[in-house]
């Protein structure tokens, strides 16, 4: 039976509905509902200070060899939205879809997309029609989790889909075994997907979903206001409370691995002496920003491990706020009087506040920044090249659920077009580490590997990290079932809608 209609108002548009070739956690959020991949994510649970995988289109896995072999297990009788079936086979054809170059459906794009999670691949076997044998160039025990994350997400697509629509067409018609099915796109405006009553498994509740694309956020709000959205994310830090006592129902989750970051682009002919950078990170009043832009839905962030993995160092501290120790280093780096930055931003539905009062904080200490903004797919395409020499810094809201994240946005080989180190920074004892981390199946101790490499990007200054962001949601009361998880999408299958 179904169970009403979830509207949500987001506050940018999503990217590509072609997992292997997207960004972005909106678009996550969507393609998380049409498609499924061999393992998932556990969503449901609103208290795990970390998600963990679950069996998904596999009913079980194994991992040998020290990290290096992932034997999966498939399930029996499952079909795409087509109608078609899903097996060991279509399995393999998404897997050279971004591996094999000779392969008819293989698509540079996604190559491009989801390298941090293919680069780790030497071979795909499908042992029978119920069963794939991946292994990898080395070990790797966050290597299937990798694959989950917003930036090329490795989930099924239907190989009948991509023959019959291309690499290129696949977006507008996405088809995969989820829980809901596609139903139409009006690009900018809104997407709408509803259930799949085919679904192998547990069948989801809610009748549709819509998306709507409300990009300013005082529409966002009276959008909730007049009940034509019932869940709005990223709304207005300065509308928080009246939103709260209008009645609707504010869910934040401290979990959740969400860090608000600057990267620092250290081809820069400035930005290069370290001085410089370190000058930037004790510009940054965190705690005053935490407080007063986002209202409590944040807290300051010292270090480049995020909240909600394991790895997570709540005691990290680096770079407190001390803007005469940022003008006594410029003055050591020979720039006294300051110097002029360029600062590219995403225009993301949030009146660029926190921006604007990094942008303040810099100019107190001399250092004149002119913000660039860009809407937001076009901003996506524009960060993965990297940043140009002329550019200072750029940002990105991110973290993912495994510390290793870390690594794809630091490695030196995690540059672009090979990665998402936009501001190129490459410090090779940080590398060993992180491959020490990868290859150690002990948590307790990969932990430690991770808290080192960290502790070396600090002291290099390669990046301002600046908040680790709660997560801010809003609800009508009609809304029930909702999980706000420790990641930063949604499961919406537990979601139902209760008339008043």
């Amino acid at each position: 039976m179904a169970q009403g209609t979830l509207i949500w108002g987001t506050p940018a548009e999503a990217d590509t509905l072609d997992p292997h070739a997207m960004g972005g956690w909106i678009g996550r959020s969507i393609t998380k509902q049409i498609y499924e991949s061999l393992l998932e994510e556990e969503l449901t649970d609103p208290n795990a200070k970390a998600v963990v995988l679950k069996p998904a289109l596999a009913k079980d896995w194994k991992v040998t060899e020290g990290g290096k072999v992932w034997t999966f297990h498939l399930r029996e009788g499952v079909k795409f939205h087509d109608g078609t079936a899903f097996d060991a086979d279509a399995v393999k054809f998404n897997f050279d879809r971004f591996l094999d170059e000779k392969a008819p459906q293989y698509y540079p794009k996604a190559k491009g997309f989801i390298v941090g999670f293919a680069k780790w691949i030497d071979k795909v076997e499908v042992l029978d029609p119920l069963t794939v044998r991946v292994t990898l160039t080395a070990p790797n025990y966050e290597w299937f989790q990798s694959g989950l994350q917003p930036y090329g997400v490795f989930l099924i697509i239907s190989p009948a889909a991509i023959k019959k629509y291309g690499n290129e067409g696949i977006a507008l018609h996405p088809t995969g075994t989820g829980k809901f099915k596609f139903l139409e796109r009006e690009q900018g405006v809104k997407i709408v997907l509803e259930r799949n009553d085919d679904y192998w498994g547990q069948k989801a509740k809610l009748d549709k979903i819509i998306v709507r694309v409300l990009e300013d956020p005082t529409t966002r709000v009276n959008a909730l206001l007049a009940n034509e959205v019932n869940f709005i994310t990223t709304p207005p830090w300065d509308e928080i409370d009246n939103l709260k006592k209008a009645g609707y129902v504010l869910l934040t989750n401290e979990n959740v691995p969400s860090i608000w970051y600057v990267s620092i682009n250290l081809k820069h002919p400035i930005l290069k002496d370290v001085r410089v950078r370190q000058a930037l990170n004790y510009a940054l009043n965190r705690q005053e920003l935490t407080k007063q832009v986002f209202h409590g839905t944040a807290t300051p962030a010292y270090g480049f491990l995020s909240r909600g993995t394991y790895a997570f160092d709540p005691d990290f501290r680096a770079y407190e706020y001390n803007p005469d120790k940022a003008k006594k280093l410029l003055a050591e780096a020979g720039y006294p009087n300051g110097f002029e930055l360029t600062y590219q931003i995403p225009k993301y539905g949030l009146g660029e506040l926190w921006e604007q009062w990094l942008q303040r904080d810099l100019k107190k200490v001399g250092i004149n920044v002119k913000i660039e903004k860009f809407e937001w797919i076009s901003y996506m395409h524009e960060w993965t090249q990297g940043l140009k020499d002329s550019v200072g810094i750029n940002e990105m809201g991110w973290g993912e659920s495994i510390p290793s994240w870390a690594a794809r946005q630091s490695r030196c080989d995690a540059v672009p077009p090979k990665g998402t180190n936009v501001g190129w920074y490459c410090n090779p004892k940080v590398d060993a580490l992180f491959d020490k981390a990868l290859a150690e199946g002990d948590p307790e101790k990969a932990k430690q590997y991770y808290r080192e490499a960290q502790q070396l990007i600090s002291d290099d200054a390669a990046f301002i990290p600046a908040v680790n962001d709660s997560q801010p949601i809003f609800l009508s009361k009609t809304v029930k079932g909702f999980v706000d998880p420790a990641q930063d999408w949604f499961d919406f299958s537990t979601v139902w809608i209760e008339p008043e």
